[in-house]
């Protein structure tokens, strides 16, 4: 709809623009001829001051009229040079082999040059990239053949700025093309958001297929390690929404970081009742990456799932405790904690599920750190240790 206006617009410019012509030039042949008449009548002889032939009285009031049209004619003519001044855009005329005749003042600012340096150049030539010069030579022919020819393009190289282009005929009194209109918009910032939409989709395609990614190797190790078809369901769902929790912590960072806490809050939130205390979590203020949140996240909810099974979250005197600190000098390390109290007395499992692998292998499989998982009487106890910069890949 955009590009049907913007060509309706020109061709009203440019019938307007003939007949303006049109009318300029009969309003001068008039001046001219009734000057002559005029001068031919005083030259006759003189008649009595108290009478005046009515012919010449008639030139008179029509060279009046002549008079009032010319200066119509030119404060239209500062009306229309105040107007193309205000004009962002870059206006030129150009001949019908595809010189330039005259630029608007936004066509001076825009080719950076004083006019002698620009009038009587090739105006296709002033496009700096062959495919460009190419798309310019057409739309050229496009308006010599009365169409309307358009195209996008660049100029310059260090800062380039966005052009869209319309080249259109401007009509002689024939109604074949006299000459040629070129006017460019610049569309920079439309083009710059072009350009990042898609780069947004390409980044939302690519996260699209590694949550797909995860969401099948959760489902082949649930299906696998469950002893029940009941169960697989019930751990599958439990970890797809342990996975969309996460996701919803990312959103919120627009995909680009997540806060540690808001990771730990959302990972327990399911398994937390409202008896105060029976959970704690602190540390430092630290973002992650968008990859650690989604295995940080499972990992949370694994510990946690466990917990309320077997673990301090399934009495109402149980606690759980999760701490984390940055240590290292020569390279920032995470370290995390999860520890648990006052639950009924733990053993280490007969056998490792899903939960166990995913806790003791993700983290030195994705980001190069370790994972240390014990259970001891009191409490199953977890600490990890991973390079910060690992897990803060992907932020910004």
């Amino acid at each position: 709809m955009v590009a049907h206006d913007d060509a309706q617009d020109d061709a009203d410019a440019e019938r307007a623009s003939c007949d303006e012509t049109a009318r300029r030039r009969a309003i001068r042949e008039e001046t001219a001829r009734l000057r002559a008449l005029l001068r031919d009548a005083h030259g006759s002889p003189v008649r009595t001051a108290s009478f005046e032939p009515p012919a010449t009285a008639e030139w008179e009031a029509r060279l009046a009229t002549a008079e009032e049209l010319n200066a119509r004619l030119r404060a239209s003519e500062a009306f229309t040079a105040r107007l193309l001044a205000a004009s962002r855009d870059s206006i030129q005329v150009l001949a019908l082999d595809g010189t330039v005749q005259w630029l608007s003042e936004g066509g001076r600012l825009a080719a950076g040059r004083p006019d002698e340096a620009v009038i009587g150049t090739a105006w296709a030539a002033s496009w700096p990239e062959p495919a460009d010069r190419i798309a310019a030579e057409v739309a050229l022919a496009a308006a010599r053949a009365g169409r309307t020819g358009r195209f996008r393009a660049p100029s310059g190289s260090l800062d380039p700025r966005w052009w869209d282009v319309v080249v259109s005929a401007i009509q002689g009194l024939d109604g074949t093309p006299e000459r040629l209109l070129a006017v460019a918009r610049d569309v920079t910032e439309a083009h710059r958001a072009e350009e990042q939409q898609a780069l947004l989709m390409q980044e939302m395609a690519h996260r699209v297929k590694n949550t797909l990614a995860l969401v099948q190797a959760v489902a082949a190790q649930t299906l696998r390690s469950a002893p029940t078809l009941d169960a697989a369901m019930e751990a599958f769902n439990g970890r797809l929404m342990a996975l969309s929790d996460a996701h919803d912590v990312l959103i919120r960072g627009a995909w680009a970081e997540a806060d540690l806490a808001a990771v730990v809050e959302g990972a327990m939130a399911p398994h937390i009742d409202r008896e105060a205390g029976r959970f704690a979590a602190a540390g430092p203020r630290i973002s992650l990456g968008p990859r650690s949140v989604l295995t940080l996240s499972l990992m949370l909810h694994e510990l946690a799932t466990n917990a309320a099974k077997y673990g301090a979250l399934s009495i109402p005197s149980g606690r759980v405790a999760v701490t984390w600190e940055l240590a290292g000098s020569a390279e920032a390390m995470l370290r995390l904690c999860w520890r648990e109290s006052g639950g009924p007395p733990v053993a280490p499992p007969v056998r490792g599920g899903f939960g166990s692998r995913l806790i003791e292998r993700s983290l030195v499989h994705s980001f190069g750190g370790r994972v240390s998982l014990r259970f001891p009487p009191e409490g199953a106890v977890m600490e990890l240790e991973a390079p910060l910069a690992a897990m803060q890949d992907g932020t910004t």
